[in-house]
């Protein structure tokens, strides 16, 4: 089917209409607050709360390890953001806000809520949903909040303690980390 210039200018149309029901929906949704311990380097306010509530569930810890909030996983990973290419803090930000939007939850999943305001039972099942979802979209925003968060928790330190693990360059002679 070819795609005429009248169906392509309608097609852009929905999108920005798409958009901007979007926006507005993050506009009169509110974010559940999560103030950052740190300047921010990378991400705003409002997406730095959704990446520590995904963190949380990601790696929420329990009685032998830290959760990720207690680790600064949050944080960490917006400052690597920012010593990254500025185009990849953009387009995660915008992952977050998408996971975050309650028009676009409501839409895509029937909950008319944002991501931080779910209980936590919730925002598992809507991080499960993510992870398997039929738009690619929604899995890669997956996968890559998934690969931050366990790798920024896996790489402190204090879980290389807890693992017994002496940490890089143990075999070279190096002590252990104080």
């Amino acid at each position: 089917m070819k795609l005429s210039r009248r169906s392509a200018l309608g097609l852009g149309l929905g999108g920005l209409a798409a958009l901007s029901i979007g926006g507005i929906g993050v506009s009169l949704s509110r974010t559940a607050p999560r103030s950052p311990r740190a300047p921010l380097q990378a991400l705003d306010e409002r997406q730095f709360a959704v990446l520590a509530a995904v963190a949380d569930r990601i790696v929420p810890g329990d009685h032998r390890f830290p959760s990720a909030w207690d680790l600064w996983v949050p944080e960490k990973i917006d400052a690597n953001l920012g010593k990254a290419e500025p185009g990849l803090a953009v387009e995660l930000g915008m992952g977050l806000l998408l996971l975050e939007n309650a028009v676009a939850a409501l839409l895509l999943d029937g909950r008319p809520a944002t991501f931080t305001r779910l209980d936590a039972e919730a925002q598992d099942e809507t991080l499960k949903r993510w992870q398997s979802s039929s738009l690619t979209l929604r899995r890669t925003i997956y996968k890559a909040l998934n690969g931050l968060c366990t790798a920024t928790y896996w790489s402190s330190p204090e879980i290389w303690r807890l693992v017994g693990y002496p940490g890089p360059g143990a075999h070279l002679g190096v002590k252990e980390l104080p």
